[in-house]
């Protein structure tokens, strides 16, 4: 008994949602132990130098001798070499909190991940020292994670917004009925808010303010209390080519996220629009789960169900649905199998 407890402690499995945004590790009987941006700074001879919050941290304020990199983009491997040391790197941090060696991982990938591209996941995970390597869909996964019954015959529709891609479908007996991933998702809330400061107020702003300004005040339209948030966004005012700063109401954001919402809006109906009228019937009685870090702005949920009919419930913790959902797959390995990609 004491031998099989301590080779369960030694082997115990890894699951990895390497998401574009940021990345999530699970340790099996241990639950998430790691939550880090997926970003590395690396020094001109491409050694590692740090990840995760300290690299973001100076993300457009390096040096020229530093190279600060987000190896994902859009749900896929941007840079090969970036990737598989921040796989390495997040890897030996979540060693260190749980001194743990196994060789098998479940990772959560995209479900239009092209063969190349998976290829090249399956490399980097060799690299970071894994020999046992499984895929996951996110869309999958988050399911799971959330407790839903993928194995059962009734469908449930189920949509994750991460930060590179919107992924939905509709999940029965294992498999899925209907899938449609679309590139467009946090990141690119992001982008819209950084494009309205400049062209509004003539100030340019980095990733991490824009991606601040959007949790701290951003809301989807329709959202009430928007015209009650306000906040101080500092940046280069490019007319004075000098730092300076300005205040930024709740109603101003909320507009200049509404056409990345409406298009994230848009990749669900045009799930709910393919369906037939018997599934789609389904679906109105089952409703939607939102999952994934996008699907917590401000009233998006509402507007969601407002624009589509159908009822729209969410995890208690969206953010960690999908790596939760891996890390279930681990602890009934073989009930599972049939769910995994390669």
């Amino acid at each position: 008994m004491a031998l099989g407890a301590l080779k369960r402690l030694i082997r115990q499995d890894v699951a990895l949602d390497l998401g574009t945004a940021n990345s999530l590790i699970f340790l099996q009987d241990e639950g998430v132990v790691l939550n880090q941006p997926t970003t590395v700074a690396m020094d001109r001879d491409g050694r590692l130098l740090s990840f995760g919050e300290e690299a973001k941290r100076i993300l457009g304020k390096n040096p020229p001798d530093i190279k600060v990199v987000r190896p994902m983009r859009d749900g896929v491997i941007n840079d090969f070499e970036a990737v598989g040391l921040f796989m390495r790197a997040i890897v030996e941090a979540a060693r260190r909190i749980k001194p743990v060696f196994s060789s098998k991982i479940v990772i959560c990938v995209p479900s239009q991940l092209t063969q190349v591209e998976k290829r090249l996941l399956l490399e980097a995970a060799r690299s970071a020292g894994f020999k046992k390597i499984f895929l996951i869909e996110e869309v999958m996964a988050a399911a799971i994670g959330a407790g839903v019954d993928v194995s059962a015959k009734r469908p449930c529709m189920v949509a994750d917004i991460g930060g590179g891609t919107t992924e939905v479908a509709v999940i029965s007996e294992m498999a899925y009925l209907f899938c449609h991933s679309r590139r467009v998702a946090g990141d690119e809330m992001d982008q819209a808010i950084m494009g309205y400061m400049l062209k509004e107020y003539g100030l340019r702003i980095g990733p991490n303010t824009a991606e601040k300004v959007k949790w701290e005040i951003g809301s989807a339209t329709g959202f009430d209390g928007a015209n009650k948030l306000a906040i101080e966004v500092a940046g280069q005012d490019l007319r004075r080519l000098s730092p300076t700063s300005v205040t930024v109401g709740g109603l101003e954001i909320q507009k200049a996220l509404s056409d990345t919402v409406d298009h994230v809006i848009s990749a669900i109906q045009d799930c709910l629009f393919m369906l037939s009228e018997e599934l789609r019937r389904e679906i109105e009685q089952t409703g939607l789960l939102l999952t994934g870090g996008g699907s917590m702005l401000r009233g998006l949920s509402a507007l969601l169900t407002q624009r589509t009919g159908v009822q729209v419930s969410q995890p208690m913790s969206p953010l960690t649905t999908v790596v939760e959902g891996a890390g279930k797959t681990l602890s009934d390995f073989a009930f599972f199998n049939p769910v995994f990609v390669n």
